[in-house]
């Protein structure tokens, strides 16, 4: 069973996107994750980048842009984590930020959505 599915949708913002995943990767430890990644059809190499440097995030390039609601909705349905983390990917994850999340979230089952702090 995988803790928590990391969800980033992606259009036209490759550089955004790879410091995203590198500060996920960087930070997430302790935990099983899987990091999932719908690319919008962005025309700036996103998806060719993605692959090339994360090649164990899951990777949905798509032909057309359906929008930020319907690839969340399409990875979701991909998903195999116990809780669903929709992230930006102008997000940089810092100090272990998902794992202290994923623990809150554990220890209060009764709320059914959850959310970090945005700093800067």
């Amino acid at each position: 069973m995988i803790d928590i599915s990391i969800i980033i949708v992606s259009y036209n913002t490759k550089k955004l996107t790879l410091k995203c995943l590198r500060s996920v990767y960087e930070q997430t430890n302790g935990i099983s994750f899987e990091v999932i990644v719908v690319d919008n059809n962005s025309t700036d190499n996103s998806a060719e980048s993605i692959s090339e440097y994360y090649p164990d995030c899951i990777l949905i390039p798509l032909k057309e842009n359906i929008g930020f609601a319907r690839a969340n909705n399409l990875a979701a349905k991909r998903a195999m984590g116990a809780y669903l983390l929709l992230l930006n990917p102008d997000t940089i994850v810092m100090h272990g930020a998902i794992q202290r999340l994923l623990a809150f979230a554990q220890k209060n089952p009764d709320n059914l959505i959850y959310g970090g702090r945005t700093l800067y």
